[in-house]
Order: C-alpha cells, then structure tokens, then sequence
C-alpha cells in the first residue's frame, strides 16, 4: 500500500513543509507526494510541477477531501494548525501535524478526541522522538547502562526569541510553545515520566525585532524547568534564547554506573535533533557511542549534512531521519491498523503540562491550565 500523502504548507521556496517533509516523503518507500496545498494559485502550481505532485490546491478543505489523498501532513503556522486537522480528521483522513498541535489545550483535546472517533492515525510531529541519537540514548538507559537513573540534565540556546515570529505570546509560536514542547516531551520519554515539575521563566531581550523595529515582548526568552522523573531522579532543562553565541543543545544522563552525554555535533548546525553520543561506564573516560543502524532511518541518504528550509537557515540530516523515522511508523500503524505515537493525546497532553508551568510564570494572564 503505498500511501499518498497531501501537503498544506509547500511553498515552493522555503519552509519546514517543503525543506523537510517533502524530502523525507521523496526518500521514503510506501510513500508518494499526491498532492501540495498552499495560498496562492501560482506557488502551489509551481511547488506541484517542482516537487512532481499530481494535485495542487489553494483550500485545505479541498485537498483534504480529495479521494487520492489518504494522509494530510500539516507544515503550516501554528495557528493555523486547528483548522486544517479538523478539516482533515473530520474528511476521514490520517494526519501528520507538525508541533505544536493548536495554540490552546482546549483545541488540542478536542482534535485529540475527534481523531480518537474518527478512528484514523493522527500523528504529532515531537520528532525528537525520532531522534536516531536520543533513541540510543534511552535504549540505553532502559538496558541499564547508566545503572539507576540518578539525574537528567538538559541545557539549549535557540536563537528564535531574538525573531518577531517568537517574541509574543499572541502567534502560538514561543521559546516555551515549540523547543519547551520538544524537550520537555523528550524528557518524559528518555527519563521514564515527568512525576513533578516547575519552572521560572524571565523576558531578558530588548522590546525590538531582529531589524530593530519596536516590538511588544510578552514571551519568554529564557526559561528553567526542574523537578522529579518517576523513577526519583531528578530533571533540569534550562532553555534561552538571548545570546546568538554558543548555540545548541546539550544533555547529560547520570547514573549509579555511569553517565551519557549528548551534544550539539557541529556549532554551525545548533539543531536540537543534530546529536552526537558519548558515554562513560564506571569512572572511566567517555567515549563516542555508535547509533545502532535500525535507531535511524536507512532511507535519508547520509549525506548531505544539512538541507536548505529557510534562508540563512539549515535543517539538519538528522531532522530528516527523525521525521522520517516517525513517517516510517505512522505508515506501519496505517497498514497494520495499530495505534501510533506520539498522537494527538499526546500532544494535548503536552500542551496541558507547558500551560500549567506558563500559569505558575504568568499568574495574572488567566492562561488555562
């Protein structure tokens, strides 16, 4: 069954839809682009005759209901995500939605149930955990390497908040909304489940854009999660965005018998996903750990290490394993009829946790917990 996949979002030029996902559609067997959805008649002309799909529309509403369309992947802005889900799930199709699902718990619980009645696959793009590194990594931990898990530490630099794009709350697209999202998910995955958690969060960054017009901060910049795994240990995320020097990501996983860290691979491809493995055993040296071959996604060519997304930024190889790794599943819970993760409940989950931490930050804004 090969299953034909239609796009919202593939601008012809840029963007994470056609950067990535179309990418990863191409490389992937089981998988044909059938058609690519975006505003205008003429970019989504040119992004079907570019990227050889056989339909193009300019209404969500109309591809989803297209008979040749059997999946809607979702590469779009925030707010727009609702929309075209519930157009999408209510058409009887299985859905990929890139993170995060809605810009409230509210719309993500009732996407959630909807794709619940609807009995289709709803897939939610928190593709680190796709991560070819972070699954060594908790495979790992789950085989006992580190011993009993002691403590989980995690520190990212992103340069978003410096953006307008990230710099109000109103867009649904914030330092806490997406990478808090994608780490705080990846956290509670690798570290056996969040039991308790609090954060304080500050707004550091002059109240200017990145071309220094005037702009209205009332997102996050800078944020410290901490709290308890499951298992008792403890957890620490420290996420900003207020420097553009040293960006990237780090983790350190700790033990009774031993440790693993992961880090940013290269400094000029700061991705959360772009991970290198190293881990250490008994006090003795860390050392590189291989990923194990069916931890990543055979059909993304090694090389090259990054793909152009947007101008003057990079997606890397691993982005595309990860997506690709989580495309691969999806398509097997569709053949097989067998649930699929992460969903939709998962993301409305998340999105529950990061509105009750963003309550405890914001006291007076009556966000919903």
């Amino acid at each position: 069954m090969v299953i034909r996949v239609g796009m919202v979002g593939a601008n012809p030029d840029y963007g994470w839809g056609s950067g990535v996902h179309r990418r990863v559609i191409e490389h992937l067997p089981g998988f044909t682009l059938q058609g690519v959805c975006t505003t205008r008649e003429d970019s989504a002309r040119r992004a079907a005759a570019q990227f050889g799909a056989p339909n193009w529309f300019t209404d969500h509403e109309a591809l989803s209901a297209h008979p040749d369309i059997d999946l809607v992947a979702i590469c779009v802005k925030a707010p727009h995500h609702y929309a075209i889900a519930h157009a999408a799930l209510n058409a009887g199709k299985h859905v990929y939605c890139e993170w995060p699902l809605t810009i409230s718990v509210e719309q993500a619980d009732e996407l959630a149930a909807l794709a619940r009645r609807q009995g289709v696959k709803a897939m939610i793009g928190l593709h680190l955990r796709g991560s070819p590194a972070l699954r060594q990594a908790a495979r790992l931990v789950a085989e006992g390497y580190v011993g009993q898990l002691y403590g989980l530490t995690v520190h990212a630099r992103m340069f978003g908040p410096q953006m307008r794009a990230m710099a109000t709350r109103a867009g649904g697209t914030t330092l806490l909304s997406i990478y808090g999202g994608h780490l705080m998910d990846a956290i509670d995955h690798v570290g056996g489940g969040i039991a308790e958690c609090a954060m304080r969060a500050a707004i550091h960054l002059p109240p200017v854009d990145e071309k220094g017009a005037p702009v209205d901060r009332d997102a996050f910049d800078h944020l410290q999660c901490h709290g308890s795994l499951q298992g008792g240990a403890l957890f620490a995320l420290d996420l900003a965005g207020v420097s553009l020097s040293g960006m990237g990501c780090s983790w350190r996983i700790d033990g009774s018998e031993g440790a693993l860290m992961l880090s940013t691979r290269d400094a000029t491809l700061p991705a959360i996903e772009a991970l290198a493995l190293h881990g250490a055993r008994h006090g003795g040296p860390f050392e590189p750990i291989a990923i194990a071959p069916e931890l990543d996604c055979a059909a993304i060519p090694a090389g090259p290490d990054r793909y152009s997304a947007y101008p003057g930024s990079f997606a890397s190889r691993e982005a595309l394993a990860s997506i690709g790794n989580l495309y691969a599943e999806l398509g097997a819970a569709i053949r097989a009829d067998t649930p699929v993760t992460p969903d939709f409940d998962r993301a409305a989950a998340i999105q529950s946790l990061l509105a009750r931490l963003d309550v405890q930050s914001h006291p007076m804004t009556g966000v919903a917990a």
